[in-house]
């Protein structure tokens, strides 16, 4: 619950619920870890963190980000999750709340750009939005921004920046020590660390202001309040509207958007991402969201009638701007894009495999080639969404009739995790996982938000491959072709929604699947109220090839995406179909 300036006594969201049990019994004691740590305070620059040198130290970071951290991603899934059930009559457990008032929150919170839980009456608006220092660090492809509300968000923020490691107060508490405590600000005690995430990435961004309260805003004012539009003045709009200038700024002269603002730190160690790397999944992430907040100008200046003079430019402006990013045309940085439709087409397609690349390297002065592409890890989500966004159509018209079922198929050989009846329950991360059709499934992982993620690819599939039926120009052949796909896709689908279910915290216990990998005692471990039900983030605990450990505790954006699914609600497209805008 928010404590500082407008955020006051408003409910905001967590991406996880875990307890010290799990973390210090499990994690610490079952698995073998050295939870030892000291955290050492420094005057130069009034934090205190773990010193390298101790052995716990990546163990209390992970640990502090998830029991009080909320991904920026998760934060948007879970706004589409609430407006959706506002829009099917249930109502929040706050009285004070709604679930409309509920989305409005994380809305404040993007806008003022503090932590809820900000400890000072002298609140410093923006300071968890990446502008750009003295040193350079934070420019967006080297256009500085130094206004906050232009500027990306930080992936992951806290409630508060001096953050409490949840091993305080309980047995675990053992493994912490402390050192060189400031004798003079009581704020600085054993068992705070200061936050460390500064991670202004693309992916995260293009989530939490053009997908999450956008789609969330849409249900609101259409579904719900049957308006023709979301209000151009809303927080929603114009929150999306200013952070337009980054997304542009990062957007490389081939098309793609590069994956973060120069000087953020990768997901493992403090080595600085490479200013020029491309994630394929974080443009179709881009894409779609560039695509909702289009529509959403276009209906603005179309229906909403007491726009002023400056407000219809602004939306003129905003959707030229857009175009130019979608299908090329000049940037802030004084050079031409090809556009992000072109990179797609041109760059970020592997043929020799048949599927999308992980990503890439763009448009670095110094290497040999204007794109040199990442072939591993590979990774399930980028196939999932990107087909989605970009449409059946789009994809088989690019790649010959079917490719967009072939990658599907393609993925799930190295992708999917299938149980002891050899049955396709759903999908992992990347290639590196264990998983495949030919596998021994205890050596898999089975990923509750991941496979959310392919049953709504398969649902887009069905539903697109269909309208090859219907269209008299399509050959005998592709019809044929189509028939055969939908009852694949139709059975895949199936047996996905069937197993996902294993996840949710009711039933993952009593999964014999998960026996060898599931900590002892799980229940005990992470209990729950008995009233209330959510997925798992994943089916064991597992560093993910991408940079972060996969964890078995609740997710809330496995939740919100199951709750998605649950209403047949496409994130990707404007209103939730699984027709593809393009």
């Amino acid at each position: 619950i928010g404590t500082a300036g407008a955020l006051y006594n408003k409910l905001l969201p967590l991406s996880y619920y875990s307890t010290p049990s799990y973390w210090g019994e499990y994690v610490c004691d079952e698995l073998g870890n050295d939870c030892r740590v000291t955290d050492v305070f420094n005057s130069d620059d009034y934090t205190l963190s773990p010193s390298k040198s101790s052995p716990g130290r990546e163990l209390q970071y992970e640990r502090i980000n998830v029991n009080n951290g909320t991904d920026i991603y998760d934060a948007s899934t879970w706004q589409i999750a609430l407006a959706l059930a506002a829009r099917e009559g249930l109502s929040s457990s706050r009285k004070m709340e709604s679930l409309l008032d509920l989305i409005e929150n994380q809305n404040l919170l993007l806008l003022f750009g503090h932590d809820g839980n900000y400890r000072s009456d002298d609140l410093p608006y923006g300071i968890n939005r990446a502008t750009t220092k003295d040193d350079g660090t934070f420019t967006y492809n080297g256009l500085e921004i130094s206004q906050p509300e232009n500027a990306f968000y930080f992936r992951m923020v806290a409630r508060q920046w001096l953050s409490t490691d949840p091993f305080m107060g309980t047995e675990y508490e053992r493994n912490i020590s402390v050192e060189n405590l400031p004798k003079d600000n009581p704020e600085y005690k054993k068992g705070k660390v200061s936050w460390a995430d500064w991670k202004p990435i693309t992916g995260e961004n293009a989530w939490a202001f053009l997908i999450g309260p956008l789609q969330g805003d849409y249900i609101k004012n259409v579904e719900i309040e049957e308006k023709n539009y979301v209000p151009f003045e809303s927080i929603s709009m114009q929150n999306a509207l200013s952070v337009l200038y980054a997304f542009q700024g990062l957007q490389s002269p081939l098309g793609g958007i590069y994956y973060a603002a120069t000087g953020s730190l990768g997901n493992v160690g403090d080595e600085s991402v490479n200013p020029f790397e491309i994630s394929v999944e974080n443009n179709a992430s881009a894409l779609a969201g560039l695509w909702i907040f289009q529509d959403l100008l276009k209906l603005s200046v179309e229906h909403e009638t007491e726009l002023s003079y400056v407000q219809k430019k602004s939306i003129r402006n905003a959707i030229e701007d857009i175009d130019s990013m979608l299908y090329g045309g000049p940037t802030p940085n004084d050079y031409d894009t090809d556009g992000l439709l072109s990179f797609f087409k041109n760059y970020a397609w592997d043929k020799e495999q048949g599927t999308f690349l992980q990503g890439g390297f763009a448009n670095n002065p110094n290497a040999d080639s204007e794109w040199i592409p990442t072939y591993s890890p590979k990774a399930v989500d980028v196939q999932t969404w990107t087909i989605t966004v970009l449409g059946q159509r789009v994809i088989d018209e690019w790649n010959g009739f079917g490719a967009s079922y072939r990658a599907w198929e393609t993925t799930k050989q190295w992708g999917g995790f299938y149980g002891p009846d050899g049955e396709f329950w759903g999908v992992g991360y990347s290639e590196k996982d264990g998983n495949g059709q030919d596998a021994d499934y205890t050596t898999g992982i089975l990923s509750a938000e991941w496979t959310a993620g392919a049953i709504n690819l398969v649902r887009a599939l069905i539903v697109e491959y269909r309208t090859v039926l219907d269209d008299p120009s399509a050959s005998g052949s592709n019809k044929n072709s189509a028939e055969q796909y939908i009852q694949k896709l139709k059975d895949d689908e199936r047996s996905m929604v069937r197993h996902l279910t294993s996840l949710r915290t009711d039933q993952y216990s009593g999964t014999v699947a998960f026996e060898q990998n599931r900590p002892t005692n799980y229940d005990t471990l992470v209990a729950m109220s008995t009233d209330k039900l959510a997925f798992l983030y994943s089916s064991k605990r597992y560093f993910i090839p991408f940079g972060w450990y996969a964890n078995p505790i609740p997710s809330t954006c496995s939740t919100s995406w199951a709750l998605m699914l649950h209403y047949n609600y496409n994130p990707f497209q404007l209103g939730g179909g699984y027709r593809s805008r393009s």
